[in-house]
């Protein structure tokens, strides 16, 4: 993950998975917290320890028996729709 990430921190509450922005800049608009499904936050949890996409297309694909072509497009979703968020990765 990129150093610019750091700033960003998964939390969970009340059964929802929440990616939280640290640093808010008084001085700018409040940055929402982004809501995470179930794989979301595990994909972020193994992005966060170092984990290729290819590495977390194969978890995905394992772990909820779809293929490795769905298991790919869905990180690659994942990580678009961060970054479309203005999370760098």
């Amino acid at each position: 993950m990129a150093d610019d990430t750091r700033r960003y921190q998964l939390r969970r509450a009340a059964g929802a998975s929440w990616l939280l922005t640290m640093y808010q800049d008084g001085a700018k608009d409040y940055i929402k917290p982004i809501s995470l499904n179930e794989a979301g936050a595990s994909i972020w949890e193994a992005a966060e320890r170092g984990d290729s996409a290819e590495e977390i297309a194969a978890w995905l694909e394992s772990e909820y028996g779809i293929s490795g072509e769905e298991a790919r497009a869905d990180t690659e979703e994942f990580f678009s729709n961060l970054r479309s968020h203005g999370v760098i990765i």
